[in-house]
């Protein structure tokens, strides 16, 4: 009798576990898209230029999926060039998170990958390209996974990719910037001249800025053609008057931030970066570079509201207009215009408080509040002193009412994301770098090519700081984790793969380190990633597959950018062809009148930091008997008031001292001076007004003290 109800049980308990892998199995899918890249024309502003599509659309397709599906992307590759998708947020296998050299091969030209993953997390996420620029040229899109037991009455969802868009070529557009051209700025109108700062009455923080040698403020790096919604400059979401929505943004852009606003009143956060968050409702809201949030929005009862997201350095925005669109529409209200005058004047005041201060130190975004129970959180974390100008203020060029910073501050988690208590403790600083002139950017001063790796173990907890020393923000993203934001929420900070870490702030994140191999840690600024703010955030004892460590040198390019400034005028020539990469330039300057008089140098320059580089090479001009070539070797520094200097001495002892400084009159109109002083020809001096006329070309009045004066043309190759 025992034995038969045993048999009983046995067959029960067997019928039971075969229903429940059915219902696994038919809950837990595969869901396939094929996806593929090719190059197209595309029409955004008027003009018809080629940009990377998916599918045929830009941005590519978004993908739905269910949490617990099984993902299938077979991706092809149409293009003569490589190709990668990486997936923004989601936790996925190491083999296929997509950064070329780093966790995955990219895809061949002519070829189709597959990456296959299980989808373990819900919410709003996106893809795009890790290989090269191609993100700008549009190789990008958005995802949305659906929680498993999603209530039937949920809002219906809406999804939005906001970004940024020119018509050039993202090479052309990185090109500009490592030339330090004026043209952004320009373009933007927002150049810092002297009559502005009279107009506006801060020409004094000019004149301590340039004893300092503290750069013009800026809020941005480019200047853009075009922002988009959806590919498009206005976006429509019809809807049943009364009806709320869930918004699903991303902020899919190359560079830029923006601020979300709508017009039907308050936004509802509901989540932040794919993760819930305990309901907030915010005016504004300041969205980083690759975040995502999403909104709970009410459609009006009659007519239409805007959704708007503007530029952070509000030069544009992009709408989406949402509701009947046969009604009245009714505009957000525009964000205030950032003060990049009074900008100025504040970062100002905090570089030269951090150049004073040995030690450096700057405000940390620390937890406020220590909780006895807590002994989860690392002892003797202390939070560090805050300089008296830069409290309160994240440099947004405005109030925080007006123009607030990132809102994580406000962001409840509504579990605990204290890490456990029961592990060791590493602690990581890194020091957000740069040189705005030269365009490259860093970890404590060192690129990618020159500083890969950052160790840790799995096991452990991972304390980063990130003390940011520029003038610029920085959206910092780890891949293949999430990490706890330490804010003023102290145990219930929220989960985040994406931070915004403000100007001369620090923000501190921490991570259980429960992963392996290599994760790739960056600024999600398309350029500042570029050019070498970047890091292997490397578990110690593992390692990725044999063929991706075949090829990771390849990670480690350290490119040259080549450009040339002429002038044509009617007494003379006189121009610079330069080509750099980090470290290195090798440079040849001209002056050339038309009756052959001419002074020519050759030379190399290794660059230290933006105050000093050492100089070698050679000089040839008619001042010389036989107009012999002379072997010279010296260095170049920034005096105060940006006097650049190059000093050097030649192979027969006598030295010599350029000097010069261009003056920002108007937004198109700057005057260049020039002295120079050799112990053989003695002195030479020059004085011109160069005025904009296009991107390449200016016109230039000039006086030299050898050649005379004269007028014609500066072009910019």
């Amino acid at each position: 009798m025992i034995i038969k109800i045993k048999n009983q049980l046995l067959i029960f308990l067997s019928l039971m576990l075969l229903i429940l892998s059915v219902q696994s199995q038919s809950v837990a899918k595969e869901v396939v898209y094929k996806l593929k890249i090719e190059k197209n024309p595309i029409n955004i502003t008027g003009k018809e230029v080629s940009a990377i599509t998916i599918n045929g659309q830009m941005p590519g397709p978004t993908l739905f999926f269910t949490e617990g599906d099984t993902a299938v992307m077979e991706v092809t590759n149409t293009m003569p060039i490589p190709a990668i998708v990486h997936w923004h947020g989601l936790l996925v296998p190491n083999a296929v998170d997509g950064v070329p050299y780093v966790t995955t091969l990219p895809i061949p030209a002519g070829e189709t990958a597959i990456y296959k993953f299980p989808l373990i997390q819900s919410g709003t996420y996106w893809y795009h390209s890790h290989f090269g620029l191609q993100e700008q040229y549009g190789l990008k899109g958005t995802i949305v996974i659906k929680p498993k037991n999603e209530p039937a009455d949920a809002p219906r969802d809406v999804v939005l990719s906001i970004g940024d868009w020119n018509d050039d070529d993202p090479s052309t557009t990185l090109r500009t910037l490592k030339r330090n051209s004026s043209y952004f700025p320009l373009k933007k109108n927002q150049m810092q001249t002297i009559v502005g700062a009279l107009e506006t009455g801060t020409f004094g923080n000019v004149v301590k800025r340039n004893f300092y040698n503290v750069l013009d403020s800026d809020l941005s790096d480019v200047g853009y053609d075009a922002f988009i919604t959806n590919g498009k400059k206005n976006w429509k979401v019809a809807g049943k008057p009364g009806e709320i929505i869930r918004l699903r943004v991303v902020n899919t852009s190359s560079s830029s931030y923006f601020y979300l606003n709508y017009a039907g009143g308050p936004l509802t956060v509901i989540a932040a970066d794919g993760l819930d968050i305990t309901p907030v409702k915010l005016d504004k809201v300041l969205m980083s570079i690759a975040e995502s949030y999403d909104f709970l929005v009410t459609l009006p009862k009659t007519g239409q509201y805007e959704f708007r997201a503007t530029s952070f350095d509000g030069t544009g925005f992009t709408s989406t207009w949402i509701g009947d669109y046969k009604g009245v529409a009714t505009a957000a209200t525009a964000i205030e215009q950032p003060d990049i005058y009074q900008l100025s004047v504040d970062m100002t005041n905090a570089m030269i408080a951090m150049k004073q201060k040995s030690n450096a130190k700057v405000v940390e975004k620390v937890q406020p509040k220590v909780n006895n129970k807590d002994k989860t959180s690392m002892p003797a974390m202390k939070k560090m002193d805050s300089m008296s100008s830069m409290k309160a203020n994240e440099f947004t060029g405005g109030s925080l009412e007006q123009r607030p910073g990132a809102p994580y501050g406000k962001l409840h988690s509504p579990q605990s994301t204290l890490l456990k208590a029961n592990r060791p403790w590493r602690n990581i600083t890194l020091n957000l770098t740069g040189d705005m002139e030269r365009y490259i950017w860093t970890f404590n001063g060192k690129t990618l090519a020159e500083d890969a790796y950052i160790p840790i173990k799995k096991g452990e907890n991972v304390r980063i700081k990130l003390v940011n020393k520029t003038m610029m923000r920085h959206p910092m993203h780890l891949h293949g984790h999430f990490f706890r934001v330490v804010t003023d929420q102290g145990e219930y900070s929220t989960l985040k793969h994406t931070v915004d870490v403000a100007p001369m702030h620090t923000t501190v994140i921490e991570f259980a380190a429960d992963e392996e191999k290599d994760w790739f840690f960056h600024c999600h600024n398309l350029y500042h990633m570029a050019v070498g703010m970047e890091r292997i955030v490397h578990y110690e004892g593992t390692e990725v597959a044999p063929d991706v460590m075949a090829e990771r040198d390849k990670a480690f390019k350290d490119p040259w950018y080549t450009w040339s400034n002429a002038g044509f005028y009617s007494q003379m020539t006189e121009g610079l062809l330069q080509s750099s990469n980090t470290r290195n330039t090798v440079a040849l300057n001209w002056q050339y009148d038309w009756n052959k008089s001419y002074d020519v140098t050759a030379g190399y320059y290794r660059y230290f930091n933006r105050y000093f580089s050492l100089f070698g090479g050679v000089n040839a001009s008619t001042d010389f008997p036989d107009h012999e070539n002379r072997g010279v070797v010296g260095f170049y520094y920034l005096l105060p008031f940006a006097i650049g200097s190059l000093n050097w001495v030649d192979d027969r002892g006598n030295v010599r001292t350029q000097l010069s400084r261009p003056f920002q009159i108007t937004d198109r109109l700057n005057l260049i001076t020039d002295y120079q002083y050799d112990s053989y020809s003695k002195q030479e001096w020059g004085v011109g007004l160069n005025y904009w006329l296009t991107r390449r070309v200016s016109a230039t009045i000039n006086y030299n003290s050898s050649y005379g004066g004269g007028a014609g043309l500066s072009i910019r190759f």
